[in-house]
């Protein structure tokens, strides 16, 4: 039999080895409400950052959903960027694998504008991403 206190060490150094490593996971972010109020140049919302920078250094992220709601009525360009580039949204609500491999902690945010010239300014809630990330894959 084992004495007890071999367990404990046990426990401490398994504990140790096995908190180091970060599991896959995601982060929700939101940001504010925004009015677009132009077709010729797009808006940007705040940017939407995990929680706390550690959750996902030295992670990829994975497949990205989205969420943004508009008014009844209002037809609006979406995009979801990163600082390198956007990617086009085809509608309020989805998933993408289109940010794949990108650093996990890279700050997103959202860019919209109208459709038409002649539409009145559009107030959007509910702007939300959630990022899958994962272990950077190793060659």
């Amino acid at each position: 039999m084992i004495p007890r206190a071999s367990h404990w060490l046990a426990a401490i150094a398994l504990g140790g080895w096995l908190g180091g490593a970060q599991a896959s996971g995601s982060w929700v972010a939101s940001a504010p409400s925004l009015l677009v109020a132009t077709a010729d140049r797009p808006m940007a919302s705040a940017a939407l950052l995990p929680p706390s920078p550690e959750l996902a250094s030295g992670q990829v992220m994975g497949r990205v959903g989205w969420h943004y709601q508009p008014p009844v009525g209002s037809a609006v360009n979406a995009w979801l960027c990163h600082p390198g580039s956007c990617l086009r949204l085809p509608g309020p609500r989805g998933q993408t694998d289109g940010l794949a491999g990108l650093p996990a902690d890279t700050p997103l945010y959202f860019q919209f504008s109208l459709q038409d010239r002649r539409q009145r300014a559009a107030t959007l809630q509910g702007l939300q991403v959630i990022v899958n990330h994962e272990h950077l894959p190793r060659p």
